[in-house]
C-alpha cells in the first residue's frame, strides 16, 4: 500500500511537471502573440495618423484654392 502511494505521488510529480512545461511554453507563445498585437495596432494607428494628414493637406488644399 505505502508502494502504491510512493509511485502514485512519483506520478504525479512528472504530472506536474510536465503541465509546468506545458505553461512556460504556452506564456512564451502569449507574449510573442501579444506584441505582435501591440505591433500591429501601431501599424494601424500610423496608418490613420497618416491618412488624417493627407486629408488635412488636401483639405487646406482646396480651402487656399478658393476665391471668397
Amino acid at each position: 500500500m505505502l508502494q502504491d502511494l510512493m509511485e502514485d505521488n512519483a506520478a504525479k510529480k512528472a504530472e506536474l511537471e510536465y503541465y509546468e512545461e506545458c505553461l512556460q511554453d504556452l506564456l512564451v507563445k502569449m507574449h510573442m502573440v501579444k506584441a505582435e498585437i501591440n505591433l500591429t495596432e501601431t501599424i494601424i494607428n500610423v496608418i490613420k495618423s497618416e491618412r488624417a494628414d493627407v486629408l488635412k493637406r488636401f483639405i487646406k488644399k482646396k480651402d487656399d484654392s478658393r476665391i471668397l
